[in-house]
């Protein structure tokens, strides 16, 4: 059977159409836009994944799944979205509306959980013979997953997975969940970017200012890494609370989960590829030892379909 793996990001959604064989054909992207609501991403998906079909040839009765990874708190079991802040939908019906939309099952799950899955199905796990995975996704926020015995970790209410907001600092930064001193808060690449834009609009940064000739919605994690780098102390502040946040996290889920790999993607490591280093050698020097030793960390090799790929192969193994 043929399958669809969809991505909603924040501001982006990507949409891919799989053969039997796992192998993409149809892969597009489009602007979420869809802010405060949840129907018109999904009447767009809807609309896309039609197209597809035809284009390809493929009638409906042979497209076996829909696997959809969005970001949120969410009932696994109804699709139920409780809260996506980066989206800010609450109690939105998503399975039930999208389903209804394009008359084909849909299987809904965190959007990192999804990205875990296929980096274990489809990408840095593949073939090696690990039954142990971690991955932590900083993007618009922080999410992550966890595969144990080849199995996913999706907890009771499929919230496990939740690494961003872990606590990093007691009563610190206040998160977009409602709490404070998530690492989300800090390491996360929006509360990042509005953090600067503050002190930038304060006058504390007009090194960054200049960067972006005045226009703070160009304002980036890369801006932000360059001008730390640079000696700016706003964004020195910023970007080492970002860099510390990301390692101990990092360091604490090898204690906890002791993978074989450690899968690190997003935006944020996209954006500035000597994070991936740093976490290396942060977790090799304080992590428990004999995890710490075993571990790889990687940065993700899917290239921004991980949790499409992901969301795709869980429908299917209904995990």
């Amino acid at each position: 059977m043929y399958r669809i793996g969809v991505d909603i990001g924040a501001t982006k959604t990507k949409v891919l159409l799989l053969s039997p064989s796992g192998k993409i054909l149809r892969r597009e992207k489009i602007l979420t836009d869809s802010f405060g609501r949840a129907e018109p991403i999904i009447f767009r998906v809807s609309d896309l994944i039609e197209r597809f079909l035809r284009e390809a040839g493929i009638p409906k009765h042979k497209l076996g799944f829909i696997g959809c990874g969005c970001a949120g708190f969410m009932d696994i079991e109804t699709g139920w979205i409780d809260n996506s802040p980066n989206l800010k939908w609450n109690d939105v019906q998503f399975g039930k509306i999208f389903q209804k939309r394009l008359g084909l099952k849909v299987r809904m799950v965190n959007d990192v959980n999804a990205a875990a899955w296929g980096e274990y199905v489809y990408g840095a796990a593949k073939g090696k013979g690990y039954r142990n995975l971690v991955a932590v996704f900083p993007g618009s926020g922080i999410g992550g997953g966890i595969v144990c015995n080849c199995q996913l970790v999706e907890g009771a209410t499929g919230t496990a997975g939740e690494v961003g907001h872990l606590i990093f600092r007691e009563n610190g930064l206040k998160c977009d969940c409602g709490h404070q001193g998530c690492h989300e808060a800090y390491a996360g690449g929006v509360p990042m970017e509005n953090r600067m834009r503050k002190l930038v609009k304060a006058g504390k940064s007009k090194m960054v200012y200049k960067m972006v000739q005045g226009d703070l919605s160009k304002i980036n994690t890369r801006t932000i890494a360059d001008a730390a780098r640079k000696g700016d102390p706003a964004a020195k502040m910023i970007w080492d609370d970002a860099v510390m946040s990301l390692n101990v996290l990092c360091a604490n889920l090898v204690n906890v989960f002791n993978p074989e790999i450690l899968v690190l993607g997003g935006g944020v490591i996209d954006g500035n590829p000597t994070l991936v280093p740093t976490i290396r050698h942060f977790v090799k020097n304080r992590a428990v030892d004999y995890s710490a030793k075993t571990v790889k960390i990687v940065k993700s090799n899917l290239a921004g379909d991980a949790i499409a790929l992901g969301a795709a192969a869980m429908a299917e193994a209904k995990c």
